[in-house]
């Protein structure tokens, strides 16, 4: 099992799972069901994105993208965020149309609707098991994004079972809390994908350079940068050293640096240059 095959099963679920939830709300004529479907459906897209930015982002390093492709899923996960944020808004405004009108009980929907709630925490124990088995952090995205299914459906189903004895506002009240969920989801996406799309720095240079300087060998840091990246935490420094130190020793010094980096600040990545302190 791999990451990929995860996502194809994971999606074919899903499918299948949004074509039930639309045919039992039409035939209830519940907006907090149709909304649920559509919500089911958006899994779906989440899935083919996820399967699609895993299969570039594991490509290997070219001519034009010479740091990788890793960022390509975050891209994705943008994309599904923005594309979130369109679906939530849409059902808010059909759910406000369609508000007061009536609701139908529909048992063998009802069934149906509790069995796709099964279902889908079942997929959700699943999917997160792959996740910690394959060390994928998309995975766990993904688990988490099917786990607000199963809140969502949970929603649904009370609304549209009270709006069938009578409370029909309540079916609009419902997909209303069904939309602020998606809302609420794609803001945690965006939260995700924009720290690393922008090069956001979440240590203080100062920091870092304090640690630098308590290594005896270097004069001076002139300048540290760390960014988000897609695989952790990326930094890049420069430092001065005594210009008559021999080349093997500043390559321990280079050493030393990557090492405090990585342990004090939890970043791997670490390009390290070194210059001459400046004569007086």
């Amino acid at each position: 099992m791999n990451v990929k095959r995860v996502l194809l099963i994971e999606g074919s679920v899903n499918l299948l799972m949004s074509v039930v939830k639309l045919g039992v709300g039409i035939s209830a004529n519940s907006a907090a069901v149709i909304a649920d479907a559509v919500h089911s459906f958006t899994d779906v897209i989440n899935n083919v994105l996820a399967w699609m930015a895993t299969n570039i982002a594991n490509s290997p390093a070219d001519k034009d993208h010479q740091y990788g492709h890793q960022k390509f899923e975050q891209i994705a996960v943008f994309g599904l965020a923005s594309l979130l944020s369109i679906v939530a808004f849409e059902m808010l405004i059909g759910a406000y149309n369609r508000f007061g009108e009536p609701v139908e009980q529909n048992f063998l929907g009802l069934v149906i609707l509790i069995c796709t709630l099964v279902a889908n925490i079942l997929l959700t124990i699943w999917e997160r098991y792959w996740a910690n088995r394959l060390e994928s952090d998309i995975l766990q995205a993904d688990a988490s994004h099917t786990l607000s299914d199963v809140l969502t459906t949970v929603v649904v189903i009370v609304g549209w079972q009270l709006a069938a004895q009578g409370y029909y506002w309540l079916d609009t009240v419902f997909a209303s809390i069904v939309s602020l969920l998606i809302f609420y989801l794609a803001f945690k996406l965006f939260q995700r994908a924009i720290p690393i799309l922008v090069d956001y720095s979440d240590i203080d240079p100062s920091t870092i350079s304090a640690e630098v300087n308590n290594l005896k060998e270097v004069s001076s840091v002139i300048r540290v940068r760390s960014r988000t990246g897609a695989n952790g935490r990326v930094a890049d420094v420069i430092v001065t050293v005594d210009p008559d130190l021999p080349t093997i020793e500043s390559h321990h010094i280079a050493d030393e640096i990557e090492a405090i980096l990585a342990s004090k600040f939890n970043i791997q990545d670490v390009l390290v240059h070194i210059e001459p302190k400046p004569s007086k």
